[in-house]
């Protein structure tokens, strides 16, 4: 893999290429207070802990993801994000062992209302569950208890690659990114937050499926592009993108930084380009996943705002990243 020894990285300007409106909800303060206390009082997280917590501002993710929500329904949406994200950072200092044990405890947790445990994780999932399991119906349900699987089914991959310092190629790498991002079971919650159900033979048409990943796979990269610095300082940067396109092509980290603007705008002209070519299935379902896509497009928008929005990739440099696009990579080794 070609040297990652550069201090400036200058990464894409995602913005410029995602043309698509992103707000915030005008309830996010109020389910902001709401939310953030339902998780602190589960006990996860130290006082530092919470306090580095908090500052990733989920509350602000969920309100740019899921704007057009109804009340009831942010709540659970933003109740949702704030459990991943825990879950995440929890994971994200695991070794294989501990994350593989504690991927299995969170697939068990979802998929049964049995208590297993006393643990705080189980307890907050349970109390999500519930609420989950009550609001949408049976397709929907099975969907998500699907994804949610996957997703932490594929944890521990990520966990033994980062000990062996392996670099998977592009296309395996995707396939593993594509699940445990953990963004499927957060496009599970666009429909629920839409009230909406759309049938499996929906997923199974091929311009859905291309027009989905699109965005899944446009979400999933930015987002490393973003967090590389972060990632590299912890010692985590082998597991990325950038590095695995470095290995894959022979390239330096700035040329595999351009890459990924190259990809993320081939993957958004796929996106913009479906919508033509989706059949017709007849109204009321036509309209259901025209109004599904349009919230893909927000989520993405709102996804790659929020990222400028709070210091969890770029810490006291956001403002001035989505200005000129330029990373310190030392800014980070230095933290």
């Amino acid at each position: 893999m070609a040297s990652t020894h550069q201090q400036l990285l200058y990464i894409p300007d995602f913005l410029s290429i995602c043309n698509l409106p992103s707000n915030t909800h005008p309830l996010e303060d109020v389910v902001r207070r709401e939310t953030e206390e339902w998780i602190r009082s589960y006990g996860l997280f130290s006082d530092d802990q919470w306090e580095k917590f908090l500052r990733s501002d989920v509350p602000r993710f969920a309100s740019r993801t899921f704007p057009y929500a109804g009340y009831e329904k942010l709540r659970n949406c933003t109740d949702f994000c704030l459990l991943v994200f825990a879950l995440d950072d929890i994971t994200d200092d695991e070794d294989k062992n501990k994350g593989t044990l504690t991927s299995k405890e969170s697939v068990d947790a979802m998929q049964s209302d049995i208590t297993r445990s006393s643990s705080a994780g189980e307890r907050m999932i349970k109390d999500y569950r519930a609420r989950f399991f009550k609001s949408v119906g049976p397709t929907l349900w099975r969907r998500f208890l699907q994804d949610w699987e996957a997703t932490f089914k594929a944890l521990p991959k990520e966990l033994e690659l980062r000990e062996s310092n392996e670099v998977l190629s592009i296309k395996e790498y995707t396939l593993v990114r594509r699940e445990n991002c953990a963004l499927r079971v957060g496009f599970t919650h666009i429909e629920y937050a839409l009230g909406i159900e759309l049938p499996d033979e929906v997923y199974e048409n091929s311009v859905f499926n291309e027009m989905y990943l699109a965005v899944l796979d446009m979400s999933w990269l930015s987002n490393d592009v973003h967090s590389y610095g972060k990632e590299l300082a912890k010692g985590h940067g082998r597991w990325n993108y950038l590095s695995v396109v470095m290995q894959e092509l022979s390239i330096d980290l700035q040329a595999a930084a351009d890459y990924s603007g190259i990809k993320f705008r081939e993957l958004y002209d796929r996106f913009m380009d479906g919508r033509s070519r989706l059949p017709l299935r007849g109204k009321p379902l036509d309209s259901d996943i025209v109004a599904f896509f349009e919230a893909l497009g927000i989520w993405l928008a709102g996804n790659l705002q929020w990222s400028f929005e709070m210091p969890r990739y770029f810490g006291a440099h956001c403002d001035d990243v989505k200005l000129t696009h330029i990373v310190d990579l030392g800014s980070f080794r230095k933290s």
